[in-house]
């Protein structure tokens, strides 16, 4: 199942296609989520592919972007052993050459051939977060009472802004509507320390 994410921008509407002044815009790029905060970027790459028996490719990256939109960006094995890479995040269009990619359990990419995807999505995430909690329910306001909307642990999230204990996230399955709502720090964590 490939999980969506979209984004609700309270203060500018952001299309697929529109580019921004102030540099790379982070968002979904096929099997890509990113989230860019100044000139740092961070990451998730999920391909699941199969009935019955799934393989699944999945890592999470982090770096720092440079002006022209490149950036050498850092993985992890399964082992802990650092994975490097170089990340190109131009116009509408991510491509992420990891020569070592096959490191990572479920991942089959001819030898020498970038991973890449085209933007899907345009969303104003500052970082992604993977859910902790076995069930973090959605406030409206960083302090109002939990509403039944929830995320489970596992999922993943991109987070708009934190205020104090909450942090403003979105999450969507498939293509259905999005979920956004606050949640508490402690429910979710950082995919990059």
């Amino acid at each position: 199942m490939k999980r969506f994410f979209c984004t609700i921008l309270a203060a500018a509407a952001i299309t697929p296609g529109c580019a921004s002044a102030a540099g790379p815009v982070g968002g979904q790029f096929e099997m890509f989520d990113v989230a860019v905060q100044g000139n740092r970027v961070v990451g998730r790459y999920l391909e699941e592919q199969g009935a019955g028996p799934v393989r699944k490719c999945s890592f999470d990256f982090s770096g720092q972007l440079r002006p022209d939109g490149r950036a050498t960006v850092t993985a992890r094995d399964p082992g802990g052993k650092p994975v490097p890479g170089m990340l190109s995040l131009k116009n509408d269009e991510l491509t992420l050459n990891m020569p070592a990619v096959n490191s990572f359990g479920g991942c089959s990419v001819p030898q020498g051939q970038p991973l890449s995807g085209s933007r899907t999505l345009t969303a104003g995430w500052v970082d992604l977060a993977r859910v902790t909690a076995p069930r973090a329910r959605f406030r409206t306001t960083p302090t109002a009472a939990p509403s039944p909307r929830y995320v489970v642990r596992g999922d993943l999230v991109g987070v708009l802004r934190r205020n104090g204990n909450a942090m403003l996230v979105q999450f969507a399955q498939g293509e259905g509507k999005p979920t956004q709502g606050w949640i508490g720090i402690t429910e979710a964590q950082s995919i990059v320390p």
